[in-house]
């Protein structure tokens, strides 16, 4: 069984810092950040859709103004692109909540905390939460590199076949990257690769692959 996770995202740093502590003292794996980007590939990537096959943690905190974005937005933004994570088990941390503000909580199904808020009332909300995490469901693997967003094209060969393929890459990143084709590649696929503006591959392996639609796949790239 594993730690529950939780993803914490606000601008402000003795916050961030607040609570961390906090849920490592009740036990959490916590991943904090200052922006979106850096751990929901949703916006480093400009995404379709959702390609995680499970959830990236099990609890998601958000300022509702954190690097002027809406933490609101966020989370109605990551429902319409499939994200995994319960919306149920996300918050955000509000100084002010309008009418409006309440009802579309409820209709979505996410958490307000109007500041100033008790650790008491976030302990009260995470009991609720924790009833329903399966720690025995595995989580998204964590991002450990930026990626940067390319939309440069794509040539390589599978495995030991010379026939030339094409795509493009959507991002990129020192160990990889990942890139949008017409047909499936299949996972341990081994393969060739130049992108125009990144560096040529001389040996690299398919990690993941997923479809986006009729015609269109997404793959993960790692050179090695």
């Amino acid at each position: 069984m594993r730690k529950p996770r939780v993803i914490i995202f606000d601008d402000q740093l003795y916050v961030l810092d607040m609570l961390k502590d906090f849920f490592l003292m009740r036990g959490y794996e916590v991943l904090s950040f200052s922006d979106p980007k850096d751990m929901c590939h949703l916006y480093s990537d400009g995404a379709d859709i959702c390609r995680n096959e499970h959830p990236c943690g099990d609890i998601m905190i958000t300022d509702f103004q954190a690097e002027g974005k809406n933490g609101a937005d966020m989370i109605v933004f990551q429902a319409g692109k499939g994200c995994k994570l319960d919306a149920r088990n996300k918050t955000v941390i509000a100084d002010r909540l309008y009418d409006e503000g309440g009802q579309r909580a409820d209709e979505h199904g996410y958490n307000v905390l109007q500041r100033p808020f008790t650790l008491y009332a976030m302990s009260e909300w995470l009991d609720a939460c924790e009833k329903r995490m399966d720690l025995m469901e595995p989580l998204a693997t964590r991002r450990k590199e930026m990626r940067n967003e390319s939309r440069s094209e794509v040539t390589f060969t599978i495995n030991s076949d010379t026939q030339l393929y094409a795509g493009t890459a959507v991002n990129t990143s020192p160990s990889g990257l990942c890139i949008r084709i017409p047909s499936p590649l299949q996972r341990e696929d081994i393969i060739k690769l130049h992108v125009d503006g990144f560096h040529s591959c001389q040996r690299a392996t398919v990690r993941w692959v997923k479809q986006i639609d009729k015609n269109t796949y997404i793959a993960g790239i790692s050179c090695v």
